[in-house]
């Protein structure tokens, strides 16, 4: 077996899919919509079809494995994709097993907020000793979190759900079928709605026009809270911040840091944690997705 990894990340927008090599150098790299995914009738056929020219081109021989960064809900072993959201008909799916069959190839499984950690400790050159966490504030408030290198998942695969620690007093209810969820105040989805009920203005300029505004920076006052309660458990080296919304021009970073800073323990952890942006490159799901596959015995 070849040392090469075939990787894929399908998100809610985007399907992105290459070949890393040993050293995680990107040697193919290629994005299209996950509409077409979402629109296959038979999914393991589509992605196939998809991956045919890369094992032509490089032989099946040449790859160690397939590895998927997926926005899915899974299961502990990474074996069934038990919910996506955005992509019809992968609720409940087996994937492991329908592309193992297909694809001839041993396949690997990751939640695509786990791979953009590993992929951004490996960009950083951080140290995989300790804990390292990702907080990711997108279209959701996503979190990951890796323990000495190794991504955690948790006794039953659901762990690091940040954006579902309970808020008191808050009675709506959240798309996960509870109520109260700080996502529902803490989340691009916030943010967009904000932007069209009451300022009118597109999302992406919302926080270069309206950012000082007392709504607007509720949201990330939220996203903060919540980082600052998993730092208050973990006490980790540091905390990778990504996602859209923190990528956004006039994103008030610095306001970030001081709200998680004043919800912390003097004089650790407060004095003590880093906070890193992400660097929002298109690859990390795919280059994530190889660090991932490296880390397992196959």
């Amino acid at each position: 077996m070849g040392k090469m990894y075939l990787c894929v990340e399908i998100g809610g927008t985007n399907l992105r899919y290459g070949v890393v090599e040993e050293t995680f150098r990107l040697l193919e790299f290629d994005l299209l919509p996950s509409a077409g995914l979402s629109q296959a009738e038979d999914k393991g056929a589509y992605l196939e079809m998809l991956l045919a020219p890369l094992l032509e081109k490089y032989g099946k021989s040449s790859f160690r494995c397939l590895s998927l960064s997926l926005a899915s809900l899974m299961d502990r072993e990474r074996t069934i994709c038990y919910n996506s959201p955005n992509i019809k008909g992968f609720d409940h799916l087996p994937l492991k097993a329908v592309l193992e069959k297909r694809m001839g190839l041993p396949v690997i499984m990751e939640r695509d907020v786990n791979t953009s950690l590993l992929y951004e400790m490996w960009k950083n050159d951080l140290s995989r000793e300790g804990i390292v966490v990702g907080v990711f504030i997108g279209t959701g408030l996503g979190n990951a979190m890796c323990i000495d290198g190794k991504v955690y998942t948790g006794s039953t695969g659901s762990s690091c759900e940040l954006g579902h620690i309970p808020v008191p007093g808050l009675e709506e209810s959240c798309g996960c079928g509870k109520k109260g969820c700080i996502e529902l105040k803490a989340c691009g989805k916030v943010l967009a709605r904000i932007a069209k009920e009451r300022y009118r203005c597109p999302v992406p300029e919302i926080f270069v026009r309206y950012g000082d505004r007392e709504d607007v920076r509720e949201v990330v006052q939220m996203c903060a809270l919540a980082t600052a309660t998993e730092v208050a458990i973990l006490d980790p080296a540091c905390v990778i911040l990504g996602g859209g919304v923190a990528k956004m021009q006039g994103f008030p970073l610095e306001y970030f840091r001081n709200t998680v800073a004043e919800n912390l323990r003097i004089p650790n952890p407060r004095a003590s944690l880093k906070i890193i942006p992400a660097s929002g490159d298109a690859q990390a799901g795919i280059v994530g997705a190889a660090i991932h596959a490296g880390n397992q015995k196959l």
